[in-house]
């Protein structure tokens, strides 16, 4: 695999912490300069305006993981047309936290917003997986009881694997302890009574989700005149 293509795949890692989607499908990455074992990735987003916040922590995941190739010696971020294109940029670039970057005008670091982010994708990746094993014939009673081991050992396709693996993804980050499989972000095992509710609750955040990254696949095509066919591409 050459160069370009061992960024992409790491770039593929970052995902917009609202959206829950990797930037490579939403179109965030302009492009990537590989000079020697220096690398450059330019990134855009939908508006002029977009929150500081989102853009830092997708900027600090793109240096993060592109600096795990090995060859990798430097990882630069540009991002284009931003209200505070520069601050990022070179904050990030630098290795910087936000709040040296931003100073007062920030409200600490990211990690309890990086939280509240996870929890939605929890809540989002969680209801698919749900929804999938229930329509495979699974019954509420049954995916409730279901342990971690036999989550994990569960004969499926490779759609209902890639929705196991992403839910798990997100149940590892926050860390239960739990050996329940379905649990609430805290880790409290569901009990069949609350189990419709829930599920509701997790749809709706999941809808919400799923707009707001049309918008702002919309917002960020008339912003750069990117073509229909380019933009589809973009959204496998």
């Amino acid at each position: 695999m050459d160069k370009e293509k061992q960024v992409y795949s790491m770039l593929e890692k970052v995902y917009d912490p609202e959206l829950d989607q990797p930037l490579t499908e939403l179109g965030f990455i302009d492009h990537i300069v590989i000079k020697d074992n220096h690398v450059e990735v330019v990134i855009r987003l939908p508006t002029y305006w977009c929150s500081p916040n989102f853009a830092y922590i997708m900027a600090e995941d793109i240096k993060k993981y592109v600096s795990e190739l090995e060859w990798v010696k430097t990882v630069q971020i540009h991002l284009l047309d931003h209200c505070t294109s520069d601050e990022i940029s070179r904050g990030a670039s630098a290795g910087k936290s936000f709040s040296e970057v931003f100073g007062a005008l920030s409200d600490g670091d990211l990690e309890e917003l990086r939280k509240t982010f996870d929890i939605k994708a929890y809540y989002a990746r969680q209801e698919k997986l749900i929804k999938y094993l229930l329509n495979r014939g699974m019954t509420k009673k049954e995916i409730n009881s279901l342990s971690l081991q036999e989550l994990n050992e569960l004969p499926l396709p490779e759609e209902g694997k890639l929705l196991r693996e992403k839910y798990l993804e997100k149940k590892k980050v926050l860390n239960h302890s739990s050996t329940f499989a379905i649990t609430t972000p805290e880790g409290k095992p569901l009990s069949e009574e609350e189990f419709s509710d829930y599920l509701q609750g997790a749809k709706l955040t999941r809808l919400s989700m799923e707009f707001n990254a049309h918008y702002c696949r919309g917002l960020l095509e008339a912003r750069y005149n990117l073509s229909a066919a380019h933009e589809g591409s973009l959204a496998k």
